[in-house]
């Protein structure tokens, strides 16, 4: 079998750590490592700005859970939830987990609806609607606009429209809401 990383690509709300935790309970011999689950350990919260450093030493911590798991192990079979925005993002994180000892390189791609999105979005913690911005200030929040949600959605998926040519070994279309679907 090998080392296999199956790769979250979705946006925010997509359900990504939604359909990881449900593939966990599952199915056995899957191993997990969670940008989010990173920042919470370290920071307190997933939701913390962009210019303080800490998702890039949340980053650095990532990367070395997994040359150090990839490296020194074989026939893993390893969920990566991480932020992949872009091609060239996908193709640099792809690159290093090979570097690292992955066989193959899974992406699993979700095509949750934006109406889903949607209601998932504002349900995540730490997030809130720029409208409540006054009632809710100081609960050490992040604030959107209402439209965040739909706009991410298109963004996101105008960024993965090339991504059978990021260097996967195979692309599955994942819809959160629906079947697992088996990681062999």
């Amino acid at each position: 079998m090998g080392t296999v990383v199956y790769l979250l690509v979705g946006q925010r709300g997509s359900g990504k750590s939604y359909y990881a935790k449900r593939t966990m309970e599952n199915q056995s011999g899957l191993t997990i490592v969670s940008r989010d689950e990173i920042l919470v350990r370290l920071f307190g919260s997933a939701n913390l700005g962009a210019y303080g450093g800490e998702h890039f030493f949340a980053g650095k911590v990532m990367h070395r859970l997994l040359r150090r798991k990839l490296s020194t192990q074989t026939d893993v079979r390893l969920i990566l939830d991480t932020w992949t925005g872009d091609s060239i993002e996908r193709e640099r994180l792809v690159a290093k987990l090979r570097q690292y000892g992955a066989n193959r390189v899974v992406a699993l791609y979700f095509t949750t609806p934006l109406d889903t999105v949607n209601a998932w979005f504002w349900k995540k913690p730490g997030i809130a609607r720029i409208s409540e911005m006054n009632e809710k200030r100081g609960q050490g929040l992040v604030f959107f606009s209402e439209d965040a949600p739909a706009h991410d959605h298109k963004v996101f998926h105008i960024l993965a429209s090339d991504i059978n040519s990021n260097g996967f070994d195979q692309v599955v279309r994942v819809d959160p809401r629906g079947e697992l679907i088996t990681l062999v």
